[in-house]
């Protein structure tokens, strides 16, 4: 008799916990942090020639700084406008532009390209690949500044190579 109360007892209390199990899950949605927002945007970078030994070399980049590239930064605004703006890269192969519009710049709609290099025997731009070509943009700096915080993003370092059948000068 004892094993009949046991078996019915196990089963009473089986009941009473599958009557405890809700029937419907609820699931838990991913948290993504917001985009910041900045008063000002700032977009700084480096060009330089993979191609040739130039003055200003850098040992570890196998790459010399170049003066004078074209640097077009290309962004969709957040209600889908095309806007580019443009700068030239000063001596040690730095370039520096600011964005109009820091309320809408969104730099995963962003890229960064050549337009032109003075130099004929380095001015093909090496990019990653991708099907838009170009360089992205990421953020490298905050800070505050009068009226708020300025964002700085940066393509990084955008090299040069050397056309076809192009030759350095002697350097």
């Amino acid at each position: 008799m004892a094993p009949k109360f046991v078996l019915i007892a196990l089963v009473s209390v089986l009941v009473l916990f599958v009557g405890a199990i809700p029937t419907k899950v609820s699931a838990v949605t991913a948290v993504t942090a917001p985009t910041p927002t900045y008063s000002a945007i700032s977009i700084v970078g480096e060009i330089f020639c993979k191609s040739c030994k130039l003055p200003g070399y850098v040992d570890y980049l196998h790459a010399s700084p170049v003066n004078g590239v074209l640097v077009r930064v290309s962004c969709f605004d957040k209600n889908w406008n095309y806007i580019s703006k443009h700068a030239n890269s000063i001596p040690g192969g730095f370039f520096y532009l600011t964005w109009p519009d820091a309320a809408s710049f969104n730099p995963k709609l962003c890229r960064a390209y050549i337009d032109w290099s003075p130099m004929s025997f380095c001015s093909v731009p090496i990019y990653g690949p991708g099907p838009y070509g170009g360089v992205e943009l990421y953020l490298v700096a905050e800070k505050n500044v009068t009226g708020g915080t300025e964002g700085t993003y940066s393509p990084g370092v955008i090299y040069l190579g050397a056309p076809k059948g192009a030759v350095c000068p002697n350097s």
